[in-house]
């Protein structure tokens, strides 16, 4: 585990070396006893968000947050996280509406698909901050990023693990897609789109994706970043290079001899 001073210098790498606009994000669940230091209630100051919107203000404003039940202000995020019971009355209602014509095919894909935190992990409320100054160990680090970033950041996730990340492609409830996959250890990595309400309410950019992972992954991932930049594969060491005949690595000229194709300039790993 990275000690908070070791997790701001990770976070400034990162950022650093994925070229990213906005914070990356620590995520916790936490109970009302458990509140962060330098974390707001938004409701203390009379204001309501969608947790979409928090996430939005946390990561521009790097200002932290927590936010229970009385924060919210949709309906979805208070589900994912149990933050109240919802009877089967409830799941029909709210389920056959969800963004599905038929609304009994709706139901079904709420009651299958929809994404709870496991009953045994569920807590008050959820601790949101910037990865560089946040005050506890995240349990989910969150990075909003175009697809060019999100191509190293998933580099990085295979690295070192030979782990393809996975997705969570709801186009409903981008927030619970994102998080709850990993708080419930169900993947190390996932990967996700901002809904229309994210991208409505929370000013989510055109090409902005989502990619979390969890908190305990983030060193091995932070080595991941730094090995693929001493071998020239950061975001920022690639460059529009179109050439014929370009400088390959070695094995890529030793297979060409083995199949009597012709071979060339080795490439030589941090150059280009």
């Amino acid at each position: 585990m990275l000690t908070l001073d070791e997790l701001h210098a990770a976070a400034a790498e990162l950022e650093q070396l994925m070229l990213l606009r906005t914070a990356p994000m620590a995520i916790r669940l936490i109970d009302r006893d458990e509140i962060p230091d330098n974390c707001t209630q938004p409701s203390a100051g009379g204001v309501h968000y969608a947790l979409c919107q928090a996430l939005s203000f946390v990561r521009r404003t790097r200002n932290s947050l927590a936010v229970f039940a009385e924060d919210h202000w949709c309906l979805w995020p208070i589900i994912n996280f149990r933050l109240r019971e919802l009877t089967e009355e409830d799941k029909r209602y709210v389920g056959s509406g969800y963004f599905i014509r038929d609304p009994q095919v709706s139901y079904r894909h709420f009651c299958k698909e929809y994404p709870y935190i496991r009953e045994e992990l569920k807590k008050d409320g959820m601790a949101i901050a910037p990865l560089d100054r946040c005050t506890f160990q995240p349990e989910a680090v969150m990075i909003y990023c175009d697809p060019s970033q999100l191509r190293q950041l998933l580099m990085a996730a295979k690295y070192h693990t030979g782990e393809i990340a996975q997705s969570s492609f709801d186009t409903c409830d981008s927030c619970g897609a994102a998080l709850v996959p990993i708080l419930n250890g169900e993947k190390s990595y996932n990967v996700s789109m901002p809904d229309a309400g994210e991208y409505e309410r929370s000013l989510c950019g055109e090409n902005e994706m989502i990619f979390t992972m969890s908190g305990e992954t983030l060193p091995l991932f932070m080595q991941s970043c730094r090995d693929l930049s001493r071998a020239g594969f950061s975001l920022k060491q690639l460059a529009y290079d179109i050439r014929p005949d370009y400088a390959r690595p070695a094995f890529y000229n030793n297979m060409f001899r083995k199949w009597g194709l012709e071979t060339g300039e080795e490439w030589i790993p941090g150059k280009r």
